[in-house]
């Protein structure tokens, strides 16, 4: 996520993305005793649960999405423990917490009473976002992957041994980290404890999700970019060939922030997919 470069965003996502727009409701959850933040977005009856990225913000991450929804969608979006308005605590990362971020979203949308929903989840998001689905096949009716993988590669830890200093970051995501986290030396020590487990995850043999692939039941879209330098193009073909129900989009001039680089075509896709159950081509989007 935090090596995007301007030509990732679309022209109408260098436009004032995070425009001030208001929920249609929000509030507070306790989960095991930490209160965790969630804001509802519209009043349709088909249901689409935010997982985000390492900014942990799904309002922030998805935000053209959360902006220009579908008609007859609304979307569920929280705050990740430690981030945002779920602290205190700071956000930390435990070794499970891939599996906590899954395990609290489910828990948040049982107490919000959706017991039908689909499921969007961006990088890290989606992640925790194929173990939702894989744990709990009777509540996930359809899964959204971005940009993300199921295990670390020796070259993945390359890249991020070059990210560690976010005074590097580009701006617009410098600007959300420190918005999301306060200050700059409280980002940097979030984002230091990111990267210690990422590597520690990668020294105990890299594996995030595998095993939970073939338990995903749902119709699944994978959405990935060949030219994807944070989350390389060949985690979204492993995906592809171990999720049974699965659609690859691999588009060709795609970059990370798919949700930025396409804001206008993952909005139709999620109306074809949600609400008139079907899929086109990504040219016909």
């Amino acid at each position: 996520m935090l090596t995007l470069i301007k030509n990732d965003w679309g022209d109408e996502a260098q436009q004032d993305i995070h425009q001030i727009i208001t929920p249609t409701s929000q509030g507070f959850i306790s989960i095991h005793g930490q209160k965790l933040y969630y804001s509802i977005w519209g009043t349709g009856t088909q249901i689409l649960a935010i997982l985000p990225g390492n900014l942990g913000v799904g309002e922030m991450d998805l935000c053209l999405l959360v902006r220009n929804r579908p008609q007859g969608v609304s979307i569920v979006t929280f705050h990740v423990r430690g981030c945002g308005k779920s602290k205190p605590p700071k956000r930390i990362y435990p070794s499970h917490f891939y599996q906590q971020d899954a395990d609290d979203c489910a828990n948040m949308m049982q107490q919000l009473g959706f017991k039908q929903y689909s499921v969007l989840g961006w990088c890290d998001g989606g992640v925790s976002a194929i173990i939702l689905a894989a744990d709990h096949p009777q509540h996930v009716q359809n899964l959204i992957l971005l940009s993300c993988r199921a295990f670390i590669t020796q070259e993945d830890t390359i890249r991020y041994r070059n990210m560690q200093d976010i005074v590097h970051f580009n701006p617009f995501i410098l600007r959300d980290f420190i918005t999301v986290h306060g200050d700059m030396a409280t980002a940097q020590s979030i984002w230091s404890s990111y990267l210690n487990a990422f590597f520690e995850m990668f020294d105990c043999g890299g594996d995030l999700c595998k095993c939970k692939l073939t338990m995903i039941q749902c119709p699944t879209v994978i959405l990935h970019g060949q030219h994807d330098y944070l989350v390389p193009a060949f985690h979204g073909q492993y995906l592809h060939d171990n999720i049974n129900t699965s659609r690859l989009y691999m588009i060709g001039d795609g970059r990370h922030a798919l949700q930025y680089q396409f804001p206008t075509k993952i909005q139709k896709l999620v109306k074809a997919l949600l609400i008139d159950g079907t899929l086109m081509s990504w040219d016909d989007l």
